[in-house]
């Protein structure tokens, strides 16, 4: 009876061991893709300018899709992964983290955005945020460089990126002479029609690399376009 006994223990003693083992290990993958993405890849260094696009798709990114110019209503909910963007910060990728995880698998989505950032800008690129957090070192104070949703979720990320050092708005006002004002509103008309193609692009290739569905796509293509 005693032999039995012992044996028992053991052999519950084993499968609470490995039960342990197998549970620590799940909530490290689980909190670990949850907290962002681990990389060991380089991050953004010096001074960066973000174009008005560029910014918006950080609005979009942070805020899960609910704030800035391509914001629509979520199919499903997310939040930010990690987002690459070129060197001159006219160019970007990224991927979104839903909230809920059916697995977890070992893709290296660091180095995926650094490439596709890379395809599309050819430019260098280098990781500029790993889920709320900006890892992109332009000499700005680290702390505030953690962003936080509330701010976000209040509207004030093009802010929080002014007051950074990352965006100055996208354009400068000078004062000009009457002639230079038409000039400058034919240019502006003509930038304003690059833009909208420079948009629509940008959207073709979040849906090609699955960041929106197809729904979410026709929308904010529409939404564009109007």
């Amino acid at each position: 009876m005693i032999k039995k006994l012992s044996l028992q223990y053991l052999n519950n003693h084993d499968f609470m061991k490995k039960f342990l083992i197998t549970l620590s290990t799940f909530l490290f993958l689980f909190s670990t893709a949850f907290a962002g993405v681990t990389t060991g890849y380089k991050y953004g260094k010096g001074p960066l300018k973000l174009t008005q696009n560029t910014a918006d798709i950080l609005e979009f990114y942070f805020s899960g899709g609910k704030q800035g110019a391509y914001a629509e209503k979520q199919v499903e909910a997310w939040k930010p992964g990690l987002i690459a963007i070129s060197s001159d910060g006219s160019d970007f990728s990224f991927f979104r983290h839903p909230l809920r995880i059916d697995r977890i698998d070992s893709k290296h989505y660091a180095g995926i955005a650094i490439s596709q950032c890379k395809k599309r800008s050819g430019q260098e690129c280098f990781l500029f945020a790993n889920a709320y957090k900006i890892v992109w070192d332009n000499g700005s104070d680290k702390k505030k460089r953690k962003l936080k949703y509330r701010d976000i979720r209040a509207g004030k990320t093009l802010a929080l990126l002014s007051e950074l050092g990352f965006y100055d708005g996208g354009s400068t006002e000078i004062k000009k002479s009457e002639p230079q004002k038409i000039k400058k509103k034919v240019e502006k008309s003509t930038n304003n029609n690059e833009d909208i193609v420079k948009k629509l692009k940008d959207l073709k290739d979040l849906f090609d690399n699955g960041a929106l569905t197809e729904e979410e796509y026709k929308k904010a293509k529409k939404k564009i376009l109007n």
